[in-house]
């Protein structure tokens, strides 16, 4: 993917679609779609145009993707050009006709717009989709205004995703996305507890804090790894059991596989909750718990159609 950073001018003519993509989620998707088909159609460069910080300084609220896991699904979903853009004090006081000229006629050298019909632009979201395209028609720069996607009424949008993850409802969450939700680290050792117990770990060093977790609890898994995804289950939490620890941890219990990932990188991507975290009074009793969790993962893979290792 060819990657243009503030400041840069693309050549090409483009059909570029504006916004934060945060998630790249189905409603991103079709944007997507109808950016390289309008791109075809005017034999330019499909482009997307987007921001690795939120324009909302003040929002705590986490991201569903990173700036590299946005770009990987960006990629995967057909697109080979973007123009990253870090918020700032100065770009974030640019008028609706300043970042339109300045940013989509002179930098991105755009010939068709394509964006949602609540697309927003410019100092304070002042700018809206009519506003748009009468900037626009002065440079014969088309607009296209796509329709909202929404899922049995329920608009698609970041934070609905981003409300359904931290509600614990991933499998909903997936369906919005279209894909499972996922997070990335490196496999570190841990204190080996739950070798101990029969049921040996690989701990993930928690790569991002400006990225979404999913809330502490039980999770059933796939470990993407070597190019091979493998059926686990997952703790995010605090071992309460074996006395009380600050630190968050990200386990992952491998199913009928021994896996020694000491130091590889590990895709984890989510695909149900299946229970909060507990404190049991005796460890006899958490291993009787997990292996219930692993019989009900189990059962999921199996009327799910996963292979064990796909």
């Amino acid at each position: 993917m060819k990657i243009y950073k503030y400041g840069d001018s693309v050549k090409e003519n483009t059909v570029v679609t504006i916004g934060m993509f945060d998630g790249v989620h189905r409603g991103h998707q079709l944007l997507i779609e109808e950016t390289i088909k309008v791109a075809k159609m005017k034999n330019t460069t499909p482009f997307v145009y987007t921001f690795y910080s939120h324009p909302i300084k003040e929002m705590k609220r986490k991201f569903l993707t990173l700036l590299e896991e946005k770009l990987f699904l960006l990629r995967e979903n057909g697109i080979q050009c973007t123009y990253v853009v870090e918020m700032c004090n100065k770009f974030m006081k640019l008028s609706p006709e300043e970042f339109f000229k300045k940013e989509i006629v002179q930098k991105v050298n755009a010939k068709g717009i394509v964006v949602g019909e609540d697309f927003r632009f410019g100092y304070r979201r002042t700018g809206n989709v009519t506003y748009l395209k009468k900037l626009a028609k002065p440079f014969g720069i088309d607009v296209y205004s796509i329709s909202l996607f929404d899922i049995n009424g329920k608009t698609v949008s970041s934070s609905f995703i981003h409300q359904l993850i931290m509600n614990g409802k991933i499998e909903t969450a997936n369906a919005f996305l279209g894909y499972m939700f996922f997070i990335s680290g490196d496999v570190v050792k841990g204190r080996g507890v739950g070798r101990l117990l029969g049921f040996p770990t690989a701990n993930i060093a928690y790569k991002n804090g400006s990225k979404l977790l999913p809330p502490v609890g039980v999770y059933i898994t796939l470990a993407e790894t070597g190019g091979k995804f493998f059926q686990s289950v997952t703790n995010v939490g605090f071992n309460p059991t074996f006395g009380k620890n600050d630190q968050l941890k990200v386990e992952i219990y491998f199913i009928d596989e021994k896996k020694d990932l000491y130091g590889t990188d590990v895709k984890l991507h989510f695909l149900k909750r299946i229970r909060d975290e507990k404190k049991f009074d005796k460890p006899q009793n958490l291993i009787e718990q997990i292996h219930q969790d692993v019989r009900e993962a189990k059962i999921y893979f199996r009327l799910h159609n996963f292979n064990k290792c796909v």
